[in-house]
Protein backbone atom coordinates (compact mmCIF):
# COMPACT_ATOMS: atom_id res chain seq x y z
CA UNK A 1 0.00 0.00 0.00
CA UNK A 2 1.42 3.41 -1.03
CA UNK A 3 1.87 6.37 1.27
CA UNK A 4 -1.14 8.29 -0.09
CA UNK A 5 -3.33 5.20 0.12
CA UNK A 6 -2.28 4.68 3.75
CA UNK A 7 -3.11 8.29 4.60
CA UNK A 8 -6.51 8.01 2.90
CA UNK A 9 -7.24 4.77 4.74
CA UNK A 10 -6.19 6.37 8.01
CA UNK A 11 -8.49 9.34 7.38
CA UNK A 12 -11.43 7.01 6.82
CA UNK A 13 -10.64 5.07 10.01
CA UNK A 14 -10.23 8.11 12.24
CA UNK A 15 -13.36 9.74 10.77
CA UNK A 16 -15.39 6.97 12.38
CA UNK A 17 -13.87 7.88 15.72
CA UNK A 18 -13.86 11.69 15.69
CA UNK A 19 -16.02 12.99 12.86
CA UNK A 20 -19.47 12.69 14.56
CA UNK A 21 -18.35 14.98 17.38
CA UNK A 22 -16.81 17.56 15.05
CA UNK A 23 -19.10 17.55 12.04
CA UNK A 24 -20.67 20.97 11.61
CA UNK A 25 -18.73 22.37 14.59
CA UNK A 26 -15.37 23.29 13.12
CA UNK A 27 -13.38 23.04 9.94
CA UNK A 28 -10.82 20.39 9.04
CA UNK A 29 -8.25 19.60 11.69
CA UNK A 30 -4.63 20.68 11.22
CA UNK A 31 -2.32 17.81 10.31
CA UNK A 32 -0.76 17.54 13.76
CA UNK A 33 -4.11 17.47 15.56
CA UNK A 34 -5.45 14.94 13.08
CA UNK A 35 -2.48 12.68 13.83
CA UNK A 36 -3.25 12.88 17.55
CA UNK A 37 -6.85 11.86 16.94
CA UNK A 38 -5.68 8.99 14.78
CA UNK A 39 -3.27 7.90 17.52
CA UNK A 40 -6.08 8.02 20.09
CA UNK A 41 -8.17 5.79 17.84
CA UNK A 42 -5.36 3.26 17.47
CA UNK A 43 -4.71 3.24 21.22
CA UNK A 44 -8.35 2.36 21.83
CA UNK A 45 -8.38 -0.34 19.18
CA UNK A 46 -5.06 -1.80 20.36
CA UNK A 47 -6.29 -2.06 23.96
CA UNK A 48 -9.47 -3.83 22.87
CA UNK A 49 -7.72 -6.19 20.47
CA UNK A 50 -4.91 -6.97 22.92
CA UNK A 51 -7.33 -7.82 25.74
CA UNK A 52 -9.35 -10.08 23.44
CA UNK A 53 -6.30 -11.82 21.97
CA UNK A 54 -4.65 -12.39 25.35
CA UNK A 55 -7.79 -13.82 26.95
CA UNK A 56 -8.15 -16.15 23.97
CA UNK A 57 -4.60 -17.45 24.51
CA UNK A 58 -5.42 -18.48 28.09
CA UNK A 59 -8.76 -20.17 27.41
CA UNK A 60 -6.96 -23.52 27.40
CA UNK A 61 -6.34 -23.12 31.14
CA UNK A 62 -9.80 -21.71 31.81
CA UNK A 63 -8.52 -18.33 32.96
CA UNK A 64 -8.09 -14.75 31.78
CA UNK A 65 -4.77 -13.01 31.26
CA UNK A 66 -5.31 -11.16 34.54
CA UNK A 67 -5.76 -14.41 36.46
CA UNK A 68 -2.71 -15.87 34.74
CA UNK A 69 -0.70 -12.82 35.78
CA UNK A 70 -1.86 -13.18 39.40
CA UNK A 71 -0.85 -16.85 39.44
CA UNK A 72 2.62 -16.06 38.08
CA UNK A 73 3.10 -13.37 40.73
CA UNK A 74 2.11 -15.81 43.46
CA UNK A 75 4.56 -18.42 42.18
CA UNK A 76 7.39 -15.89 41.84
CA UNK A 77 6.85 -14.54 45.36
CA UNK A 78 5.99 -17.94 46.93
CA UNK A 79 3.99 -16.07 49.58
CA UNK A 80 2.24 -12.74 49.02
CA UNK A 81 -0.71 -10.78 50.41
CA UNK A 82 -3.68 -9.58 48.32
CA UNK A 83 -2.65 -6.00 49.07
CA UNK A 84 0.85 -6.58 47.72
CA UNK A 85 -0.65 -8.17 44.61
CA UNK A 86 -2.95 -5.18 44.09
CA UNK A 87 0.02 -2.78 44.22
CA UNK A 88 2.20 -4.93 41.96
CA UNK A 89 -0.50 -5.31 39.30
CA UNK A 90 -2.07 -1.87 39.62
CA UNK A 91 -5.54 -3.25 40.41
CA UNK A 92 -7.90 -2.66 43.32
CA UNK A 93 -8.18 -5.25 46.09
CA UNK A 94 -11.73 -6.17 45.12
CA UNK A 95 -10.69 -7.33 41.66
CA UNK A 96 -7.64 -9.13 43.05
CA UNK A 97 -9.94 -10.97 45.46
CA UNK A 98 -12.15 -12.12 42.58
CA UNK A 99 -9.12 -13.33 40.61
CA UNK A 100 -7.82 -15.23 43.66
CA UNK A 101 -11.27 -16.75 44.28
CA UNK A 102 -11.24 -18.30 40.83
CA UNK A 103 -7.65 -19.50 41.14
CA UNK A 104 -8.41 -21.01 44.54
CA UNK A 105 -11.48 -22.81 43.21
CA UNK A 106 -9.22 -24.34 40.54
CA UNK A 107 -6.79 -25.37 43.31
CA UNK A 108 -3.97 -23.28 41.87
CA UNK A 109 -3.46 -21.11 44.98
CA UNK A 110 -4.46 -21.37 48.62
CA UNK A 111 -5.13 -18.84 51.35
CA UNK A 112 -3.44 -19.05 54.74
CA UNK A 113 -3.92 -16.92 57.83
CA UNK A 114 -0.79 -15.02 58.85
CA UNK A 115 1.04 -16.52 61.83
CA UNK A 116 2.14 -13.20 63.33
CA UNK A 117 -1.04 -11.32 62.54
CA UNK A 118 -4.21 -13.33 61.99
CA UNK A 119 -5.83 -10.36 60.26
CA UNK A 120 -3.58 -10.90 57.26
CA UNK A 121 -4.16 -13.47 54.53
CA UNK A 122 -1.18 -15.02 52.79
CA UNK A 123 -1.50 -16.42 49.27
CA UNK A 124 0.62 -19.42 48.33
CA UNK A 125 0.74 -21.41 45.08
CA UNK A 126 -0.15 -25.08 45.17
CA UNK A 127 1.89 -27.80 43.44
CA UNK A 128 -0.65 -27.73 40.62
CA UNK A 129 -0.37 -23.94 40.45
CA UNK A 130 3.41 -24.13 40.09
CA UNK A 131 3.10 -26.61 37.27
CA UNK A 132 0.55 -24.48 35.41
CA UNK A 133 2.67 -21.36 35.98
CA UNK A 134 5.60 -22.96 34.12
CA UNK A 135 3.35 -23.43 31.11
CA UNK A 136 1.98 -19.90 31.39
CA UNK A 137 5.48 -18.40 31.51
CA UNK A 138 6.26 -19.80 28.06
CA UNK A 139 2.97 -18.37 26.76
CA UNK A 140 3.89 -14.91 28.02
CA UNK A 141 7.29 -15.22 26.32
CA UNK A 142 5.57 -16.10 23.05
CA UNK A 143 3.12 -13.20 23.40
CA UNK A 144 5.98 -10.77 23.95
CA UNK A 145 7.70 -11.89 20.76
CA UNK A 146 4.50 -11.78 18.70
CA UNK A 147 3.37 -8.39 19.99
CA UNK A 148 6.63 -6.60 19.18
CA UNK A 149 7.38 -8.43 15.93
CA UNK A 150 8.56 -6.04 13.22
CA UNK A 151 9.27 -3.21 15.68
CA UNK A 152 12.84 -1.98 16.08
CA UNK A 153 14.46 -2.15 19.51
CA UNK A 154 14.95 1.61 19.53
CA UNK A 155 11.23 2.12 18.86
CA UNK A 156 10.37 -0.24 21.73
CA UNK A 157 12.55 1.82 24.07
CA UNK A 158 10.98 5.06 22.86
CA UNK A 159 7.50 3.62 23.31
CA UNK A 160 8.42 2.60 26.84
CA UNK A 161 9.37 6.21 27.54
CA UNK A 162 6.15 7.63 26.07
CA UNK A 163 3.48 5.29 27.41
CA UNK A 164 3.94 6.10 31.14
CA UNK A 165 3.34 9.79 30.38
CA UNK A 166 0.30 8.94 28.25
CA UNK A 167 -1.01 6.84 31.13
CA UNK A 168 -0.59 9.73 33.58
CA UNK A 169 -2.30 12.09 31.16
CA UNK A 170 -5.19 9.66 30.71
CA UNK A 171 -5.58 9.32 34.48
CA UNK A 172 -5.81 13.11 34.86
CA UNK A 173 -8.52 13.56 32.20
CA UNK A 174 -11.66 14.79 33.94
CA UNK A 175 -10.02 14.84 37.38
CA UNK A 176 -11.08 18.47 37.95
CA UNK A 177 -14.69 17.67 37.08
CA UNK A 178 -14.58 14.60 39.34
CA UNK A 179 -13.37 16.67 42.28
CA UNK A 180 -16.05 19.29 41.66
CA UNK A 181 -18.69 16.54 41.58
CA UNK A 182 -17.45 15.20 44.93
CA UNK A 183 -17.62 18.67 46.48
CA UNK A 184 -21.12 19.20 45.08
CA UNK A 185 -22.32 15.88 46.56
CA UNK A 186 -20.84 16.93 49.88
CA UNK A 187 -22.61 20.31 49.77
CA UNK A 188 -25.91 18.58 48.94
CA UNK A 189 -25.40 16.18 51.83
CA UNK A 190 -24.66 19.01 54.27
CA UNK A 191 -27.76 20.92 53.14
CA UNK A 192 -29.82 17.77 53.65
CA UNK A 193 -28.47 17.37 57.16
CA UNK A 194 -29.19 20.98 58.05
CA UNK A 195 -32.75 20.63 56.74
CA UNK A 196 -33.40 17.53 58.87
CA UNK A 197 -31.24 18.48 61.83
CA UNK A 198 -27.94 16.85 62.71
CA UNK A 199 -29.43 14.70 65.48
CA UNK A 200 -32.18 13.29 63.30
CA UNK A 201 -30.08 12.67 60.19
CA UNK A 202 -30.13 9.14 58.89
CA UNK A 203 -26.95 7.11 59.45
CA UNK A 204 -26.53 6.60 55.69
CA UNK A 205 -26.39 10.35 54.94
CA UNK A 206 -23.90 10.88 57.76
CA UNK A 207 -21.76 8.02 56.45
CA UNK A 208 -21.76 9.48 52.94
CA UNK A 209 -20.51 12.81 54.21
CA UNK A 210 -17.81 11.26 56.37
CA UNK A 211 -16.49 9.11 53.53
CA UNK A 212 -16.31 12.04 51.14
CA UNK A 213 -13.59 13.81 53.14
CA UNK A 214 -10.68 11.55 52.11
CA UNK A 215 -11.89 11.60 48.52
CA UNK A 216 -11.85 15.38 48.48
CA UNK A 217 -8.39 15.42 50.02
CA UNK A 218 -7.21 13.00 47.37
CA UNK A 219 -8.68 15.19 44.64
CA UNK A 220 -6.89 18.23 46.02
CA UNK A 221 -3.59 16.38 45.88
CA UNK A 222 -4.34 15.23 42.33
CA UNK A 223 -5.05 18.80 41.25
CA UNK A 224 -1.79 20.06 42.76
CA UNK A 225 0.13 17.33 41.01
CA UNK A 226 -1.47 17.65 37.58
CA UNK A 227 -2.22 21.33 37.41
Amino acid sequence: MGKHAQIERGQKIVSVFVAPARRGVSGPLPGQEWQKDLLTFWLFQTCIKLQTSLDRRFLRWGMTVQEANVLLRCVEAQRITPGQLAIALGRDKGKITRFVDRLESSRLVRREIGRRDRRFLILKPTAKGKQVARELASVFDSIREELFAGILEGDVIRLGELLPQLYKNAASIGSQQKCEAVRERRRIGIRGMKAKGLETSSPQIAADILTSFPKEHECSRMNKRHF
